[in-house]
C-alpha cells in the first residue's frame, strides 16, 4: 500500500506540474504584445489631399522641402498632422516635431525609408487649403521588378480610397533609368488612373528641368519641347490623359497639367564637426515652386 500511495502521490504531483505548465504557457501567451503595425488615418475628410507620387529618389522629399520654404516665405502655414500615423510607438509624432527644423537645414534631406509617411496641412489665415502627403517611393513603384511589392499596398490604398479629393503630383525626370523601367512606370500610372475619382486631378512634375533639352537660350522652358520629350521618354503616358471631346481637346490637349521643376543646387562639402562629407542643398529660383503652387490651386 505505501508503494501504491507513493505512486498515487507521484501521479498527483505530475498532474499538478502539468497543470502549472499549462497555466504558465497560457499566461505567457496572454502577455505576448499585440501587433504594432503602423496605421494611417485621414481625420480631415473634406480638405483635398496632394499626393506626391514617384519612385524612390525621384525628388519628392526635396520638392516638399522647397515648396515648404516658398510657402513659409509667403506667410502660408504648413504644419505636420500629428494624428495621421498611429500605433508606431510615437515615432511619427517625433518626426512631426522635427519637420520644420529639418526643412530649413542646408543638408539635403534623405529619402524616406520603410513605412515613413508624412501628412502636412496647408492653411492661410486660419483657413485650410489642402493637405499634402509624402510617402516612400518603394510603396508606389520600385525600379527593380524583383523588389516591387505590387500596387497599391494597404497604406496607399487607404488614402486613395479616402473621401478626399486628390491631386496627384506624378514625378518625371529626364534620362531616368532605362526604357523598360519607364514603360513599367507608365503602366503603374495607368493602374493609378483606374483608381482615381472623376473629380481627381493630375499634375506631371518634370523634375531636374535644368538637365533637359527643353530650355531656350534665356533659360525658359519651351512647353512644346517638354511635351515632345515626355512622349519620347515615357511613350503613351500623356495619351492616358488625352481629352476625349473634340472641342475640349481644341482648347486643352491633355486633361492634366505639366509643371517643370528644379529644387536647387547640390554640392558635397565637409562637416567640420564630424569630418565627414555631406550633401548640401542650396534652393533654386522661386519661379518653380511658385508655378507649382499656382497649379495646385487651380486643381483644388
Amino acid at each position: 500500500m505505501p508503494i501504491v500511495e507513493g505512486e498515487n502521490t507521484i501521479e498527483q504531483e505530475n498532474t499538478n506540474s502539468y497543470n502549472e505548465i499549462n497555466n504558465t504557457q497560457e499566461q505567457e501567451q496572454n502577455q505576448i504584445p499585440q501587433s504594432t503595425i503602423a496605421t494611417v488615418e485621414v481625420t480631415d475628410e473634406k480638405t483635398p489631399i496632394i499626393f506626391l507620387f514617384g519612385a524612390p529618389n525621384s525628388g519628392k522629399t526635396m520638392t516638399l522641402v522647397r515648396l515648404y520654404r516658398y510657402l513659409f516665405k509667403n506667410q502660408i502655414t504648413i504644419v505636420a498632422e500629428k494624428s495621421f500615423v498611429t500605433n508606431d510607438g510615437d515615432k511619427y509624432k517625433e518626426k512631426c516635431k522635427k519637420f520644420t527644423e529639418n526643412a530649413n537645414l542646408d543638408k539635403a534631406a534623405e529619402a524616406t525609408k520603410g513605412v515613413d509617411f508624412m501628412l502636412l496641412k496647408i492653411s492661410d489665415n486660419g483657413s485650410d487649403i489642402c493637405q499634402i502627403l509624402e510617402s516612400p517611393g518603394e510603396k508606389l513603384f520600385h525600379p527593380d521588378p524583383n523588389e516591387d511589392k505590387g500596387f497599391p499596398v494597404k497604406y496607399v490604398s487607404k488614402i486613395i480610397n479616402s473621401n478626399n479629393k486628390k491631386i496627384y503630383i506624378i514625378f518625371l525626370e529626364p534620362n531616368w533609368k532605362d526604357q523598360s523601367t519607364r514603360r513599367r512606370y507608365v503602366e503603374r500610372i495607368k493602374l493609378l488612373k483606374k483608381k482615381m475619382d472623376p473629380r481627381d486631378k493630375v499634375i506631371f512634375l518634370y523634375n531636374k528641368i535644368d538637365e533637359s533639352s527643353t530650355l531656350n537660350k534665356k533659360g525658359r522652358v519651351v512647353m512644346s519641347s517638354l511635351k515632345k520629350q515626355i512622349n519620347n521618354e515615357y511613350p503613351g503616358l500623356l495619351n492616358l490623359f488625352e481629352n476625349e471631346g473634340i472641342i475640349s481637346r481644341f482648347w486643352r490637349e491633355y486633361d492634366c497639367f505639366l509643371v517643370p521643376f528644379q529644387t536647387g543646387d547640390y554640392s558635397v562639402e565637409q562637416d567640420n564637426n564630424t569630418n565627414t562629407n555631406i550633401k548640401v542643398f542650396t534652393e533654386g529660383k522661386d519661379l518653380y515652386p511658385k508655378h507649382l503652387w499656382e497649379t495646385i490651386k487651380k486643381c483644388l
